[in-house]
């Protein structure tokens, strides 16, 4: 009977262990191009059965955002990764760490690609740096000096977009674009990211307009037999011009082009018009009167995956050139 307890006694310690160890999602908080998720762990616990479970060092992991550094030589990526040892009255909170490939038939050096450094030996704080983008995934191992038990998180590039760049044949001005009020404007929309190589499921891109801004509209009668006009000044309303938006400006995306349509200046609009006083008076409802502040069109293109966004600005300008082309698209001598 003495023996069938002590036996039920290790029984339930290595329950006790193996349920009680938790692996923390690696996944930082930040988009990056350095993607770290949580791995299924075997746990070694040879030769800790018979310890009471109180006394083990379990291991979970965290990971920090990802930080960009660029030298002349290279540009890395490094996270900080942190194994917490439980319970914290652990005598030794000591561990090692290791990289190496998921694919023990990878023969590539994996450190070309990717290193754990810890802050100092046996520190539960480590950096990791990614130099190069890689197929497959690179498991980082943490192991407690004591009893060895270990964690792992698996590191995988993904590619992740960390800037969106707009090219045109326009130039922007300090705030945004400058475009005539009645044209059509393409931009070229590139995805990349510090290495330089992006993710080909990184392509769902959405654009959505707005505008910034208020403007006064009124009622204004125009008087055709004597040419002159007359503003009723109680009729007066201000209306933020993202209430408008559709009025003066279109936008639409696809494959990797970015199309600006302009439909006609703030300057012109009014809601309707209609003749009165037998077609001799044509009144105008709710006419743009005066801005209030400055006014702006945004267009923001967001890739839904990474959750990745740019936004420019957009000023309508009477000066602005809309176009350009030749009499002939070819010439010969």
């Amino acid at each position: 009977m003495k023996h069938k307890t002590k036996l039920l006694s290790l029984i339930l310690a290595a329950v006790t262990i193996l349920t009680a160890v938790s692996l923390a999602s690696c996944t930082p908080e930040d988009p990056s191009v350095l993607d770290l998720t949580t791995l299924e762990t075997e746990y070694i616990t040879e030769g800790t059965l018979a310890v009471e479970p109180q006394s083990n060092p379990f291991i979970s992991i965290s990971a920090s955002p990802v930080t960009v550094s660029v030298t002349e030589k290279a540009t890395t990526l490094t996270q900080t990764l942190t194994a917490t040892i439980i319970p914290v009255t652990a005598a030794n909170k000591e561990v090692d760490w290791s990289v190496a490939w998921a694919d023990t038939a990878n023969t590539r050096n994996v450190t070309d690609y990717l290193t754990v450094t810890p802050k100092s030996s046996g520190s539960t704080t480590a950096t990791v740096a990614c130099f190069k983008p890689f197929e497959g995934n690179i498991i980082i191992t943490v192991t407690t000096r004591d009893s060895g038990f270990w964690a792992q998180c698996v590191v995988d590039y993904v590619g992740k977009p960390t800037d969106m760049v707009f090219t045109t044949n326009l130039t922007p001005s300090a705030n945004g674009y400058h475009l005539a009020p009645e044209g059509s404007y393409t931009f070229n929309v590139a995805l990349t990211n510090p290495l330089g190589t992006v993710g080909e499921q990184f392509n769902n891109i959405e654009v959505d307009v707005s505008a910034v801004g208020s403007v006064i509209l009124g009622y204004r009668e125009y008087y055709t037999a004597t040419a002159t006009e007359k503003w009723f000044d109680a009729s007066d309303v201000t209306v933020e011009l993202k209430t408008l938006t559709d009025k003066f400006i279109s936008v639409s995306y696809n494959n990797g082009v970015l199309t600006v349509n302009t439909l006609g200046a703030i300057e012109d609009y009014y809601e309707s018009m209609e003749r009165i006083d037998g077609g001799r008076t044509r009144a105008y409802k709710n006419q743009f009167r005066s801005y209030v502040n400055d006014c702006y069109f945004t267009v923001t293109l967001t890739e839904k995956t990474s959750g990745l966004s740019k936004t420019i600005k957009i000023h309508f300008d009477n000066t602005a050139v809309a176009s350009i082309s030749l009499d002939h698209d070819r010439m010969s001598f």
